[in-house]
């Protein structure tokens, strides 16, 4: 359990962050400084603010769990994220900052019109909410760890108050400063576990490198060319590119920090410094997973632990999986220790949830509330329903995420492990077709507004058959989930690129 010192430290988290949030709240005037930032962010805290948004609760979690039961072919996957990022700021970022929406779905009804801008936020909204609220689950079961009486409901909510509660108060500029400490703190979490875990080993740098190469923990490179498997160096190349993509360039929650910036070329430099950060990032969690590996003796010592997980808080033990290494946080670590690396993990948590619970809501206030529910009103109106949604969005990541730990647990089916898998396929469902409408948009001159539904609805409704097929058809699904993105993505493009623009067809 944790100790005085441990509390300290957590108190100290939390008394920050709300200092933060109450001094990035003053002075706002309108929904250009809470949703923008008055477009005067830093590009490097707007940089620092995606890496943390993006190593969300699931990488803390996830990726040490990777490599704990399996091995580190998941860094194949940070390949291609660089790569996208690249893309992203090359390709996207000139179009959103030429057109100066406040959403990537408001730049989509300049170029297209209302109906594919109605039809990407409503996917947002369903996309966002399911990944986000998966990542909700994920944060929360170290707290239940932490203190294994408290209900999971009710660690749920707490979490989701506290990044609500900031949030409102400071919008944009909150979540973005917030996120610098958070990031910091989350991979210093990451840093400390790797030194305990070191100086706690009682073997050589050396022999332990020998033990993992020996059952195979270090193998990275798979170039093997089966769409079946997710982990080979192809399918990081250019599967996880697609995705990230998707997510870095059409997700709302992604790409409204580099929005921030003043410029096109500063929203650019955002984008670049993540990618420089993603792969180190990546290396530091796998390497707590092959350290917890050694830690527990092997394979068997860690069925056992799970084992005794499982039973402990009453779980599976494919949940119990992923908590092994919060787990090891509370039994190995010394007071205030503990408390930073739990701090850490409320950074991962708060820096996911409070990034969704603002793009969230600066979609629905720009592209429902605005030219819908209640147009013509003034700027003071618009941020005060923006701050309501706010509350509306946290109970909404809220239900999902109480959904999610009450359904079945699947995450060990296929391929992938936990709650990382989980929360990686929701977004391959939805951003890759959104992906290929916005490249029709921004690479030709093709597309037309009605039409581009169609691209949409054929994009998603192909992804959701390869994922269930082994229930609709009986058979093996015919590729991995890493190449969801790059199918859905060219599926919805080249359906849209068929039509003509409305103009030039009449």
């Amino acid at each position: 359990m944790l100790e005085t010192l441990d509390y300290v430290a957590l108190a100290g988290y939390l008394l920050i962050v709300a200092s933060i949030g109450l001094w990035a709240g003053r002075g706002q005037r309108n929904t250009e400084d809470y949703f923008l930032g008055s477009r005067a962010i830093p590009w490097w805290a707007a940089g620092l603010s995606i890496l943390a948004t993006e190593t969300s609760a699931l990488t803390f979690l996830g990726a040490p769990t990777q490599s704990l039961f399996g091995a580190w072919g998941y860094v194949q996957l940070a390949f291609g994220s660089v790569i996208a990022r690249f893309l992203v700021a090359w390709v996207l970022i000139p179009a959103y900052y030429r057109a100066r929406v406040f959403t990537v779905y408001g730049w989509l009804e300049q170029r297209f019109g209302v109906w594919t801008k109605n039809a990407s936020a409503a996917l947002f909204f369903v996309g966002r909410s399911l990944g986000s609220g998966v990542r909700l689950y994920g944060a929360a079961i170290a707290m239940v760890v932490l203190v294994p009486n408290l209900s999971f409901p009710l660690v749920i909510l707490a979490i989701t108050s506290v990044a609500v509660i900031y949030t409102i108060v400071g919008g944009i500029k909150s979540v973005i400063w917030t996120d610098v400490l958070q990031g910091v703190i989350l991979l210093g979490g990451g840093v400390l576990a790797v030194i305990f875990l070191a100086l706690d080993s009682k073997t050589s740098f050396a022999t332990s490198i020998d033990q993992l190469h020996a059952a195979d923990k270090l193998v990275w490179l798979d170039l093997d060319l089966d769409p079946t498997k997710a982990y080979t160096l192809i399918g990081g190349l250019v599967g996880a590119c697609f995705l990230t993509m998707a997510t870095h360039g059409t997700d709302q929650d992604m790409i409204q920090r580099a929005l921030t910036c003043r410029d096109e070329r500063a929203g650019q430099k955002s984008l670049w410094l993540s990618a420089f950060m993603t792969i180190p990032v990546v290396i530091l969690f796998l390497t707590v997973g092959s350290g917890l590996w050694l830690h527990y003796g092997g394979s068997d010592g860690v069925a056992q632990r799970v084992s005794e997980l499982a039973t402990s808080y009453g779980i599976s033990q494919a949940k119990a999986k992923d908590y092994v290494f919060p787990a090891w946080v509370i039994d190995a670590l010394p007071a205030g220790i503990k408390g930073l690396i739990f701090a850490g993990l409320f950074a991962a948590a708060m820096s996911s949830l409070d990034s969704a619970i603002a793009a969230l809501s600066s979609t629905a206030v720009k592209n429902v509330w605005e030219p819908y529910v209640d147009p013509g009103r003034d700027e003071r109106h618009y941020l005060r329903v923006s701050r309501w949604m706010a509350v509306v969005f946290g109970l909404v990541l809220v239900t999902v995420a109480v959904i999610v730990w009450s359904a079945e647990d699947r995450s060990g089916a296929k391929q992938g492990f936990g709650v990382l898998m989980l929360g990686l396929k929701v977004l391959t469902w939805i951003f890759p077709p959104l992906l290929g409408v916005f490249l029709v948009g921004v690479l030709t001159t093709r597309g037309r507004d009605r039409t581009n539904l169609i691209a949409l609805g054929a994009g998603i409704a192909l992804l959701m058959t390869v994922e269930f097929w082994g229930e609709i058809g009986g058979g093996a699904r015919p590729f991995s989930w890493v190449w969801n993105s790059m199918v859905g993505c060219l599926v919805t493009f080249a359906i849209a690129a068929m039509f003509a623009p409305q103009e030039v067809a009449e």
